[in-house]
């Protein structure tokens, strides 16, 4: 599974991002939609040959602040888009959590 991240709208009141996950199995459907359970369902579809699938969500953001911290506790692979299309470079998702350092066995 490989997720993407976008400011669609940003203003005074805050940012709304959309979340497109990509690849999902149908054990794993469940899994996502608890991870996303404060996110608004935007739009979905399935590859017909895989049957993989594709869920889009919505939500607003009052900061991006905000948006980031909610970002870095994503269970699965997240990258945020720019713009212009282009992935940023800060790491979000499971790439976030993979660098906590496990204590030294003694």
């Amino acid at each position: 599974m490989e997720a993407t991240a976008w400011c669609e709208l940003e203003n005074d009141e805050g940012c709304r991002y959309k979340l497109q996950i990509n690849n999902i199995n149908g054990r794993a459907v469940r899994r996502v939609e608890k991870s996303c359970s404060e996110w608004r369902c935007s739009g979905n579809g399935w590859h017909p040959k895989t049957g993989y699938r594709t869920l889009i969500y919505s939500k607003n953001f009052k900061t991006q602040e905000e948006w980031i911290k909610w970002a870095k506790q994503f269970p699965y692979k997240l990258v945020e888009l720019n713009s212009r299309g282009n992935p940023k470079r800060i790491k979000l998702g499971s790439d976030c959590l993979k660098n906590t350092r496990k204590p030294k066995r003694k």
